[in-house]
């Protein structure tokens, strides 16, 4: 940018139409703070977009604001969870952009899981307060607290809630893969093996009925039928 060329941008015209919040998002999101980025205002639109998704988190078709109380379900925990620990990750790494990524997973996550819950949202306020402020103070008002939520306690990742419960085993016939079979994650090698055997997508390559030759078994990766 250059006075010169007359394509100087001004961050008061870019706030004006956007809003601060998109302005300090995009910022981060353009890549890794200690390296050079070419400014590009095209992407910031995008950026604009997902604020306005978390919005609607909160908010129902009107635009009324609304919050269940509703207790969260193991898939909404694990997606607060999963963006918490990368949260957690990233700012020891001053990787601001990779963050802004992983709360716009999150919110595409949320909305598709038609989660408006108090147990999940009110902490991913929290987390994204530090990104966007004014957005979050906002919200933060509209869930009943009159202090600000600079002052709000730091929610606690819990790791537990990241922990698989099922692994969906590929299976192959010969090298080849033809079904995947949703097993339970702690399922031991002999177990899937009888899974596997027992799973009606096994049949049609069995040649005439008859037992496989062999089941290669690696646990919480594949399985590969010797027929």
């Amino acid at each position: 940018m250059s006075k010169r060329w007359h394509n100087v941008v001004n961050p008061d015209d870019i706030v004006e139409q956007y809003g601060a919040d998109t302005l300090r998002l995009y910022e981060m999101f353009l890549g890794p703070l200690e390296l050079a980025k070419p400014w590009n205002t095209n992407g910031i639109d995008g950026v604009h977009k997902f604020l306005r998704k978390f919005w609607r988190l909160y908010h129902n078709n009107e635009n009324v604001f609304q919050v269940s109380e509703e207790a969260a379900t193991k898939d909404d925990l694990k997606t607060l969870h999963k963006t918490l620990k990368k949260f957690e990750d990233d700012i020891e790494r001053l990787a601001f952009n990779t963050t802004v990524s992983a709360f716009m997973i999150c919110v595409n996550e949320l909305n598709d899981l038609k989660c408006n819950k108090r147990a999940i949202l009110e902490p991913l306020c929290i987390m994204l307060s530090s990104y966007a402020p004014h957005i979050c103070e906002e919200i933060w008002k509209k869930l009943g607290y009159e202090q600000t939520v600079v002052d709000a306690v730091f929610p606690e990742l819990d790791e537990s809630h990241l922990v698989e419960d099922s692994f969906e085993y590929p299976v192959s016939v010969n090298g080849k893969l033809r079904f995947k079979l949703e097993l339970p994650s702690d399922m031991q090698k002999q177990q899937v093996e009888e899974k596997v055997l027992e799973a009606e997508d096994l049949q049609k390559w069995l040649k005439n009925g008859n037992p496989p030759k062999k089941i290669i078994v690696v646990p919480g990766r594949i399985v590969n039928v010797v027929v």
